[in-house]
């Protein structure tokens, strides 16, 4: 006796899935008889009411706002993400702020170190022979 080497011919083709005979040959004859009737297919030879000026403009206003919506996020998200500083002169505020020097002596300098004037100095490029500090030039950076 020679050995089937196919499994699936072994199995039943048989899904469990089986409908009568003509089920589906009057199907929606029957489906229609089922459901309640509807009112509104009854007037579908009827004239529909004009539409107002919003309900013709409503989907044009809407998509305009979305489009708004989208580009005043977009330009936040890049403000929020520049790279480049805020001058400071855009902003009355600080600038008002940055003018005072009582401001300025009790807010910035008090934080700041001598060390980080220094550095700040440097990296804009101010040489630190050319400072005066306290009526006396300095000679070194030390």
């Amino acid at each position: 006796m020679k050995k089937d080497d196919n499994i699936l011919s072994k199995l039943p083709h048989h899904d469990g899935m089986t409908v009568p005979d003509g089920y589906f040959a009057d199907f929606s004859r029957r489906m229609a008889d089922a459901l309640p009737p509807r009112p509104e297919l009854a007037m579908m030879g009827a004239p529909e009411p004009p539409r107002t000026r919003w309900q013709q403009m409503r989907p044009y206003i809407y998509l305009a706002a979305m489009f708004a919506g989208v580009w005043c996020m977009l330009k936040m998200f890049t403000m929020l993400t520049s790279s480049s500083p805020m001058p400071l002169d855009a902003n009355p505020v600080i600038a008002e702020a940055i003018s005072n020097d009582t401001f300025v002596n009790e807010y910035v300098i008090s934080d700041l170190s001598q060390w980080d004037i220094y550095d700040d100095l440097m990296d804009d490029g101010i040489a630190p022979d050319s400072i005066t500090i306290f009526g006396n030039e300095t000679s070194s950076y030390e």
